[in-house]
C-alpha cells in the first residue's frame, strides 16, 4: 500500500483536520438564533470551529482562513480546489455538483460494501470508486495515514526459532548416548567391587587348587639288625 502524506502550513495547527470532520454542519449558530439563515456551513481553520454567515460579518475571524462546507446526498462535502489549499487531496474520489468538483468528508453510510464494475475500491470502507482514486472520503485516507505511522513508530518484532521435531529428536538422541555409556561403565565398576567383596572362604573355595605331587615308588621298610 503506497502512503499518500498530508501538506499543511506551518501556521495551522495539525489537530483542526480531525476537529473538522467531527464536526456536526448546518445546525443552528448559538450566536445568532434569533437571526434567520443561521445554519452553521463554513468552518474557520484558524479557531478550529464552526461558525454562520453572520460570523463572518465581525471582526473575530478577519483573514482567516475558511472553508465553505456544502451538502450534497445528505452529505457534507468541500470543494477540492478549496481543499486542496491546505492538504493534500489525491487518490480521493471526486464528484462534480453545479459545474465542480467536491469531496466528501466523511464516508457515507451503505448496509453493505458495493464495487464498481472498474475494480475499483475504497480502502478502508470498500465502497465503489473509480480508478485510479482509493478512498472515498478525506476521513477515510487520514485513518489510512494513521495507520501506517503508527507502524513506522512501533519497534519491530523479535522473532524465536521453534526447532522441529527432527531437530528435538536428534539431540535427545545425542544426548542419551553419553548417559547410556555412563550407565554401562557404572555396571562394570559395580560388579568389580560387589566381586571384590565377597566372603574370604568363598573367595578360597572359588580360587582354584593345585595339582597335588604322588610319591615316587613303593616305601620299603628298613631291616632289622
Amino acid at each position: 500500500m503506497v502512503g499518500y502524506a498530508i501538506h499543511l502550513k506551518k501556521k495551522k495547527k495539525p489537530e483542526w483536520l480531525e476537529v473538522l470532520l467531527k464536526s456536526k454542519f448546518f445546525g443552528p449558530c448559538f450566536d445568532h438564533q434569533e437571526l434567520k439563515k443561521n445554519e452553521m456551513n463554513v468552518y474557520c481553520v484558524e479557531c478550529n470551529r464552526c461558525i454562520c454567515q453572520h460570523c463572518l460579518s465581525s471582526s473575530a475571524h478577519y483573514l482567516h482562513l475558511l472553508l465553505q462546507i456544502r451538502r450534497y446526498v445528505y452529505n457534507d462535502v468541500v470543494r477540492l480546489h478549496d481543499m486542496q489549499k491546505h492538504l493534500d487531496c489525491s487518490k480521493v474520489q471526486p464528484y462534480t455538483i453545479n459545474g465542480a468538483k467536491v469531496i466528501f468528508l466523511n464516508p457515507r453510510p451503505q448496509s453493505k460494501p458495493s464495487k464498481s464494475n472498474c475494480g475499483s475500491s475504497c480502502l478502508v470502507c470498500e465502497r465503489g470508486l473509480t480508478e485510479p482514486n482509493c478512498y472515498c472520503s478525506i476521513a477515510c485516507k487520514v485513518s489510512v495515514l494513521k495507520e501506517d505511522a503508527k507502524r513506522k513508530q512501533s519497534p519491530p518484532y523479535i522473532t524465536f526459532k521453534i526447532p522441529e521435531f527432527s531437530d528435538l529428536s536428534a539431540k535427545e538422541n545425542q544426548n542419551a548416548e553419553p548417559n547410556s555409556r555412563e550407565e554401562e561403565s557404572s555396571n562394570l565398576t559395580t560388579e568389580s567391587s560387589a566381586g571384590n567383596t565377597l566372603h574370604p572362604c568363598l573367595n578360597s573355595a572359588l580360587k582354584p587348587r593345585g595339582q597335588l605331587h604322588k610319591r615316587k615308588g613303593i616305601p620299603r621298610r628298613a631291616p632289622l639288625c
